[in-house]
């Protein structure tokens, strides 16, 4: 096993803590960080739902980074215990996916608080907005659930239209291959189908189709199938 590098906890900050020194020249403003996101990801199919928190600071990595949630509740802190490594220059932080909703109580909508410091003394500030509203799911017309399609031409997968919506997320995964592969694209709101190269998709594979609607939010709700190709 390899050593830990990485703190990472829950804490209380007291106020006192932080006493300004007489006669100090005051701190650097802090930068926005480059990317600050949290959002709601739903997968209507298995009925489970997560948060999705994203963070970049720049391009050094940050050797603290702490969230704090509507009200100044502390929700999450990171720590580096060896600066040597440099830190780490980005976080992608997903929730526990309990079944249906429940995970929106423990976080609640409103002003998410970053902060962060590189290990070069560098501050970083940004908020970011969460919401429990969530887009309609689309559904997912061809190929239909559990068929056996014959891919020698390529594939049309086809879905219904949802209005008021950012965009969909298109997801093809090839379950039978070795490692696994993967096709994610984004497409415009009112694309409700994609032809699928010949070339793309293997005969005598295992697949999974994931179809998301992404609400202008940024709120994600995905329904998946999965089907089988013609030997």
């Amino acid at each position: 096993m390899r050593p830990c590098l990485l703190h990472v906890c829950l804490i209380a900050v007291s106020p006192s803590l932080a006493v300004p020194v007489a006669g100090a020249a005051p701190p650097d403003p802090a930068q926005a960080f480059d990317t600050a996101d949290m959002h709601v990801e739903k997968n209507a199919t298995d009925d489970d739902t997560e948060i999705v928190i994203e963070a970049v600071g720049g391009d050094d990595g940050l050797c603290q980074f702490r969230i704090q949630a509507p009200g100044g509740r502390p929700m999450f802190h990171f720590n580096s215990v060896n600066r040597s490594t440099g830190g780490q220059r980005e976080f992608l932080i997903e929730s526990p996916e309990p079944s249906g909703e429940a995970i929106l109580a423990n976080y609640p909508e409103g002003l998410y608080r970053f902060r962060g410091r590189s290990c070069e003394g560098e501050r970083f500030a940004s908020t970011a907005s969460l919401s429990h509203d969530l887009p309609a799911a689309t559904v997912i017309i061809s190929p239909a659930a559990d068929s056996e399609v014959d891919v020698s031409n390529g594939l049309v997968i086809e879905w219904s239209a949802v209005p008021g919506i950012a965009e969909f997320i298109l997801e093809l995964e090839n379950e039978s291959a070795d490692p696994e592969q993967s096709l994610s694209l984004n497409l415009p709101p009112d694309m409700t189908h994609f032809e699928v190269p010949a070339s793309w998709i293997t005969a005598g594979g295992e697949y999974q189709v994931g179809v998301a609607t992404v609400s202008p939010n940024g709120n994600v709700v995905f329904v998946e199938i999965q089907f089988t190709t013609v030997e």
